[in-house]
């Protein structure tokens, strides 16, 4: 859930009228999309649902996790190429993260109250990987 927050928030500034869909983690499927000039919602064959908006520097996700029954919200501001965000689950989780652009590539960092925390590297050719930390 988290991993596709984070992606989530790494693809939101690229949600626009015209284009394509966004990309899925190697291996899964591509979800069903539509989207506006600043309104992206999803849905994949899993029944999970997202959505991300944004509004000048501010970027808010929200979402639904089938397999859990959870709820969830983030939301990311913007500064220059570095993005801080934080999200809360309906069961009270939450997490806090930076994300920054660099070139291609989008290096994300992010630690939750359960204890987790991550790296995720995104790169428009390479796709994501993760590592735990």
């Amino acid at each position: 859930m988290l991993r596709r927050a984070l992606l989530l928030c790494l693809i939101a500034p690229f949600a626009h009228a015209s284009g394509s869909a966004p990309l899925p983690f190697p291996g899964e499927e591509p979800a069903r999309c539509a989207w506006s000039a600043s309104v992206l919602a999803c849905m994949d064959d899993s029944g999970n649902l997202y959505s991300v908006a944004t509004q000048g520097h501010d970027t808010y996700l929200r979402g639904f996790e089938a397999s859990s029954g959870r709820r969830w919200a983030q939301t990311g501001t913007r500064f220059g190429s570095l993005t801080f965000f934080s999200g809360i689950t309906s069961d009270g989780q939450v997490w806090v993260g930076t994300s920054r652009g660099i070139g291609w590539t989008n290096i994300s960092r992010f630690s939750s109250s359960s204890g987790d925390s991550a790296r995720l590297t995104c790169g428009r050719v390479s796709g994501c990987k993760q590592q735990e930390r």
